[in-house]
C-alpha cells in the first residue's frame, strides 16, 4: 500500500459519505419543518405539479363554497321574507272573514286591510342582501357556483309584491267575475274578453271606473292588430294575448290569457274545475265575452257570470296560492343549496386527503431516519479523522 501526503483517498472517501449524510438530514430536517416529503420541485417533479395542480382545485371549490354559504344566506333572507309574508296572508285571511259579520264597522277593519297590505310591501322592499332581493319581482336571476369548470345553478327572482298577490287596493266588500269552461273551450283570433271594473255595487248605483278588453292574437293569423281601439283618457285599456291556436293546448291558452291578465293587476285563480275567479284588488267586476264594440267574436266554451262571492277571501286564497309557489321555489333553491354546499365540503375533504397522501411527510418513519442519519453522520466524522490522521504515520518513517 503507497503512502502519500498529496492524496488521501480513506480521507476523501470518508468526505464523500459524510457530505452525503449531512445533506440527507438537511432534507429530513426540511420535511420536518415542513412536514411535507415534497415541498418543491427538485424533490419529486411529477409529484410536485400534480399536487400543485390538486392545490387550485381545493382553492377553487373552498371559494365555491364560499359562494354557495353566500347564496344560501341570499334565499335564506328571501325566504324569511316571504315567510313573514305568509304570517300576514293568515291575520289578512282573518280580518276579511271577520268583516263578514254583521254589526261590525268595515271601514275599521279596512283600514286595518290595508296597513297590512303596506306592511306586505314593506317586507318585500326590504327583503335585501346585499343589494339583492329576490322577492320583488325585478333584476337578474341569482346565479351560485357549484363546481369547478364554471357549473352553476341559477335562481330565477321571485314575485311577491303586493301588486302580483292581487292585494292592490283589496276591498273587503268586494266580489269578483267567474269564466266557466267546458269541453267546446278555444281561443281563435280575434276573440276578446271584456272586464269592467265598478266603484261600487252596480245595483247600488255603482259606476265603470276602468274597461279592461283581452283580445287573442293568434300566431297564425294573416294580421295581428288589435281590433278595439283603446281610449285609455276614459279609462278603457285593450291587451293582447298572443296564443298558437294549433300548437297549444287548452292549459296553455289559459295561462296565458292569465299571465296577460295578472300583469295588469288582476287576480286569476284558476281551478281545478275548469272556473276561472278573476278580480282586481276586491272591486266590483263585470266580465263579458265579446268586446262591447261589437267588433270581436265570443268566445267558444266559455261562459262569465258577473259578481260572484266575496271576492276577498278568493283574492287572499288566489295570493296564498302564488306566494305558496314562490315559497317552494325558494326552500326548494335553498335545500339544493344546502346539499350542493355539504357535497363540496366532501370533495374538498377527499382532494386534500389525497394531497396529503402525495406530499405530507411521515413524521414517524422521517424520525426514524433521522436518528439514523445522525449516527451515521457521527461515524462519518470518526471515520474522516481516522483518514486524516493516517497520514500523520508516515512521519515515523523518518525519525
Amino acid at each position: 500500500m503507497a503512502f502519500s501526503v498529496n492524496t488521501n483517498n480513506n480521507a476523501m472517501a470518508a468526505l464523500r459519505s459524510l457530505t452525503s449524510t449531512q445533506n440527507n438530514i438537511t432534507s429530513i430536517q426540511s420535511q420536518i419543518q415542513s412536514g411535507l416529503k415534497v415541498g418543491s420541485a427538485t424533490d419529486d417533479p411529477s409529484t410536485f405539479v400534480i399536487s400543485q395542480g390538486m392545490r387550485g382545485d381545493i382553492g377553487s371549490l373552498k371559494a365555491v363554497k364560499e359562494g354557495l354559504n353566500f347564496g344560501s344566506a341570499t334565499v335564506g333572507m328571501a325566504l324569511a321574507a316571504a315567510t313573514q309574508i305568509s304570517e300576514q296572508l293568515t291575520d289578512l285571511q282573518a280580518k276579511v272573514t271577520q268583516a263578514e259579520n254583521d254589526g261590525l264597522d268595515t271601514s275599521v277593519l279596512q283600514s286595518e286591510a290595508d296597513e297590512m297590505v303596506n306592511q306586505i310591501s314593506g317586507i318585500v322592499g326590504t327583503a335585501n342582501f346585499n343589494g339583492i332581493n329576490l322577492i320583488d319581482g325585478t333584476g337578474d336571476p341569482l346565479n351560485v357556483p357549484t363546481g369547478l369548470g364554471g357549473s352553476s345553478i341559477s335562481l330565477n327572482v321571485q314575485d311577491a309584491t303586493a301588486a302580483t298577490l292581487g292585494l292592490s287596493g283589496l276591498s273587503l266588500e268586494g266580489r269578483h267575475g267567474e269564466i266557466a269552461l267546458d269541453n267546446n273551450f278555444t281561443l281563435a283570433e280575434d276573440n276578446q274578453f271584456t272586464i269592467a271594473i265598478y266603484d261600487g255595487d252596480p245595483g247600488n248605483g255603482g259606476t265603470v271606473v276602468e274597461t279592461h278588453i283581452f283580445e287573442i292574437d293568434d300566431s297564425n293569423a294573416t294580421t295581428d292588430e288589435l281590433l278595439a281601439h283603446p281610449d285609455e283618457a276614459n279609462n278603457i285599456f285593450v291587451h293582447g294575448v298572443t296564443v298558437d291556436a294549433n300548437a297549444d293546448s287548452t292549459q296553455e291558452m289559459v295561462g296565458k290569457l292569465a299571465e296577460v291578465m295578472r300583469a295588469e293587476g288582476f287576480t286569476v285563480n284558476i281551478g281545478e274545475d275548469g272556473v276561472i275567479d278573476v278580480g282586481k284588488g276586491g272591486q266590483y267586476t263585470a266580465i263579458t265575452s265579446e268586446t262591447a264594440y261589437g267588433n270581436g267574436t265570443a268566445i267558444t266554451g266559455a261562459t262569465v257570470t258577473d259578481n260572484v262571492g266575496g271576492t276577498a277571501l278568493t283574492v287572499i286564497d288566489a295570493a296564498k296560492n302564488t306566494l305558496g309557489s314562490v315559497l317552494t321555489t325558494l326552500g326548494t333553491f335553498s335545500n339544493r343549496l344546502d346539499s350542493q354546499a355539504e357535497f363540496t365540503q366532501i370533495l374538498t375533504d377527499k382532494l386534500e386527503e389525497g394531497l396529503g397522501i402525495l406530499v405530507d411527510a411521515n413524521l414517524a418513519e422521517v424520525s426514524a431516519k433521522l436518528q439514523s442519519e445522525q449516527t451515521k453522520e457521527q461515524l462519518g466524522i470518526q471515520s474522516l479523522s481516522i483518514a486524516n490522521a493516517a497520514s500523520q504515520s508516515i512521519l515515523g518513517l523518518f525519525r
